[in-house]
């Protein structure tokens, strides 16, 4: 059963503080998830090239090793608030093949394309230790977050449904 579950504003900064200090590996997947609205696949599917911080614009052309969803590539602004976020995480980021913005460590020890779709990446755990409450589906919470708060902001759920790459409304 799907849920429309999103976190508060102080789930948000709770959740984003705590992931800063206590998981700098994963903060910047966290952080891209609540401010783009982005699904877990097109976050693990992301590449560098497609990330462009002089322009602010993020093209969604993957979804893991597929295309998104939608079956169509579509462009977002990318917000300023994750310029440096991005910026100070590609000194990091661990290289890859494939050129990925945020790679999953393997069983082997290697980097690479996240396989398993039902990968976590120990956000349950972060959320519980961030004094949030862990919903089923914690990557497309992170999703609804960002939608409900762009429609509290006043957003138009046109442009919403644009932006996550809805078919319809």
């Amino acid at each position: 059963e799907p849920t429309l579950d999103y976190l508060g504003r102080a789930e948000v900064a709770s959740l984003l503080a705590h992931a800063q200090t206590h998981a700098p590996n994963i903060y910047p997947m966290i952080a891209t998830a609540i401010y783009t609205g982005l699904r877990k696949g097109e976050l693990c599917g992301l590449r560098w090239r497609d990330v462009d911080v002089r322009t602010r614009r993020l093209t969604i052309a993957h979804s893991y090793a597929g295309t998104p969803k939608s079956g169509k590539t579509r462009h977002l602004r990318l917000p300023d608030v994750l310029v440096p976020v991005l910026d100070a995480w590609s000194a990091r980021c661990p290289k890859t093949r494939e050129d990925l913005v945020f790679p999953a460590r393997r069983r082997d020890g290697t980097w690479g394309l996240a396989r398993d779709a039902g990968v976590l990446f120990g956000l349950p755990a972060l959320l519980r230790d961030a004094g949030c409450r862990v919903p089923a589906h914690p990557w497309h919470t992170l999703r609804h977050t960002f939608a409900s708060h762009f429609i509290m902001a006043g957003g138009n759920i046109l442009t919403l449904q644009k932006i996550l790459g809805h078919s319809d409304v």
